[in-house]
C-alpha cells in the first residue's frame, strides 16, 4: 500500500503542475502587459521565481528584455537579449530532463526556443541599438540574425518552408544606410526584394512598396543607372531623387501580440503488423506512423486500440489596430507596410516540425504504456494508477515567446532638417482613430530610426482568422 500512495501522491504533483499551459502560468505578467502596465510588468520579473524552473530560462530572458525594451530601456534590454544569444548558442539537451519528459511530457524540457524566437531576438537588439544610435552595432546583429538563419535552414536540410528571413535582409539594407554604406544597402535591399517575392508566399507579407522605393534610391545613390532603369520597368515605379537638404524618419509599428500555444490531440487506432511492428493510424488526416515495439510490448499495446496523443498548436491574438499612418500639418505623409507577419511565420514553423512532434508524442505514448504494463505485472493497482496518471498527463509543451508582436510594420519618410512635430494615426479595425503626437529632430543627411509598440488585441482566433472562445482564465 505505501507503494500506491508513493505513486499516487507523485502522480499528483505532477498532474497538477502539467496541466496549466504557459500561458495560464504567466498570468500575472500578462495582465500587466495587458494593462499597459510596464513598470508593474518589470517589477514582477524581479522577482527570481520568474527564472524558475531553469528548463524556462530563455523564456525569462526573452520576456525581460522585451519588456525593458518597452520600457526604453535599451541598453539593459540589450543585455538580456545577449543572455539569451548566448545561451541558445551553449544549449546542450539534459537528457536527464528530456527522459522524464518522454515519460509524462515535453514541457519538462529545457526550452531551447522555436526558430523563429531564435532568429527575432536580434531584431530587438538591432532596433534597440538604432535608438541609441549605434549603428556599427546593430549592423553585427542584423548580420548574426542572418547567420543564425542559415544555421536553422541548414539544419532542416533546407526543407523548411521558413527558411530565408526577407525582413532580416530588408532591416540590414536599412542599417547599411543609416551608415551611408549604400552599395552594400542596395545589395541588401535586392536580396530582400527577391526574397519576399520567392519565399514569403504563403507568410500573408506582400513586397513592401517602400523596399522598391529603397531599392531604387540606393541604385541612384550607387550610381547603377542600369540597374535603375531595370527596376523602374520591373516596378513600374519611378525613381524618386532625394533631397540631399533634408533627412529620413524609419519608424516601425509592431502591431498586437503574436499568438500563444495551446494544444490539440489526436486519438490513433493501433494496428498489430508482423515482425514486432505496430502502425499508429488516423484515417481521417491521413496519417500513420510506425514502430517496433516487439512482441510483449505489441500485445500490451494492441489490447488498448485507440490512443490519445497531445501536440501544440497556436492561438492567434487578434490585433485591435488595422493600420497606421504618419501625419503632419497637411495630411498623410506616410504609410506603413507589414514587413514581418510573425503570426504567420509562427504557424509556418510548426508546420515544419509537425511530423516529428506527433512522431515523439505517440513514441512517448507507446513508452507510457509499456512502463504501466511493467508496473501492472508488479502490482496490478500500481499499473491502474500509473494508466491514469499516463492519460492525464498527456500534455504538449505550450511554452512560447509570448511577448513578440503580431506584424513587424515600417514607413520611411524625408523630413526637413531640425524638429519636426508629427502625429501617429493608428485606425482600429471599425475605423476608430488614436492619434499619438512626436516630435523628430531632424538631422540633414542622415536617417533616424524609431519603433513603436500597441500591445492590444482583440480576442482570439484559429489560423484561418475565424474568432474563438478561447478562455484560459
Amino acid at each position: 500500500m505505501k507503494l500506491l500512495q508513493k505513486i499516487w501522491l507523485g502522480s499528483l504533483l505532477l498532474m497538477v503542475s502539467s496541466c496549466a499551459t504557459y500561458y495560464q502560468k504567466n498570468y500575472d505578467l500578462m495582465q500587466a502587459i495587458y494593462n499597459g502596465n510596464l513598470d508593474n510588468a518589470e517589477q514582477l520579473l524581479t522577482d527570481k521565481k520568474w527564472q524558475k524552473p531553469n528548463r524556462n530560462i530563455l523564456l525569462y530572458y526573452f520576456n525581460k528584455g522585451t519588456v525593458l525594451s518597452l520600457n526604453g530601456k535599451f541598453s539593459e534590454s540589450n543585455q538580456y537579449f545577449q543572455q539569451a544569444d548566448y545561451y541558445i548558442e551553449d544549449f546542450h539537451k539534459n537528457y536527464a530532463r528530456s527522459f522524464v519528459g518522454l515519460l509524462t511530457n515535453p514541457g519538462y524540457t529545457t526550452y531551447a526556443g522555436e526558430s523563429f524566437e531564435q532568429i527575432l531576438l536580434h531584431y530587438y537588439t538591432t532596433i534597440n541599438y538604432l535608438q541609441m544610435g549605434n549603428y556599427e552595432s546593430a549592423l553585427v546583429e542584423c548580420k548574426r540574425m542572418q547567420l543564425k538563419m542559415q544555421k536553422i535552414t541548414d539544419l532542416y536540410g533546407g526543407k523548411n518552408k521558413y527558411s530565408k528571413d526577407a525582413f532580416c535582409l530588408n532591416l540590414m539594407g536599412m542599417v547599411y544606410e543609416g551608415l551611408k554604406d549604400y552599395n552594400n544597402a542596395f545589395i541588401s535591399f535586392k536580396n530582400a526584394y527577391e526574397t519576399y517575392k520567392a519565399d514569403y508566399v504563403g507568410l500573408d507579407t506582400k513586397i513592401p512598396i517602400q523596399l522598391k522605393k529603397d531599392l531604387l534610391r540606393t541604385a541612384y545613390l550607387t550610381g547603377f543607372n542600369d540597374q535603375v532603369e531595370y527596376y523602374q520597368k520591373e516596378f513600374e515605379m519611378k525613381l524618386e531623387i532625394p533631397n540631399k537638404d533634408r533627412g529620413s524618419l524609419v519608424f516601425f509599428w509592431n502591431n498586437g501580440l503574436g499568438p500563444v500555444k495551446d494544444q490539440n490531440s489526436i486519438t490513433f487506432t493501433i494496428m498489430p503488423m508482423g515482425g514486432g511492428m505496430v502502425n499508429f493510424v488516423n484515417p481521417e488526416l491521413g496519417m500513420q506512423f510506425q514502430f517496433f515495439v516487439g512482441d510483449d510490448d505489441k500485445k500490451s499495446l494492441t489490447s488498448l486500440r485507440f490512443v490519445r496523443i497531445a501536440f501544440p498548436k497556436y492561438v492567434s491574438r487578434v490585433p485591435y489596430y488595422a493600420n497606421a499612418s504618419i501625419l503632419d500639418t497637411t495630411g498623410i505623409i506616410g504609410q506603413f507596410e507589414k514587413a514581418e507577419d510573425i503570426n504567420a511565420i509562427a504557424y509556418k514553423s510548426l508546420d515544419d516540425r509537425m511530423a516529428k512532434e506527433i512522431g515523439e508524442a505517440i513514441l512517448r505514448v507507446a513508452i507510457k504504456q509499456a512502463a504501466e504494463q511493467l508496473a501492472r505485472k508488479e502490482n496490478q493497482g500500481a499499473g491502474m494508477i500509473l494508466g491514469i496518471v499516463n492519460a492525464l498527463t498527456e500534455q504538449a509543451d505550450t511554452r512560447n515567446w509570448q511577448l513578440l508582436p503580431n506584424t513587424i510594420n515600417y514607413t520611411r519618410i524625408e523630413l526637413p532638417e531640425g524638429e519636426n512635430k508629427l502625429d501617429l494615426s493608428l485606425k482600429t479595425y471599425k475605423g476608430l482613430e488614436n492619434k499619438i503626437p512626436f516630435c523628430f529632430n531632424i538631422k540633414k543627411g542622415n536617417v533616424l530610426y524609431h519603433s513603436l509598440n500597441t500591445l492590444e488585441f482583440n480576442g482570439y482566433s484559429d489560423r484561418s482568422g475565424n474568432l474563438i472562445n478561447f478562455s484560459q482564465w
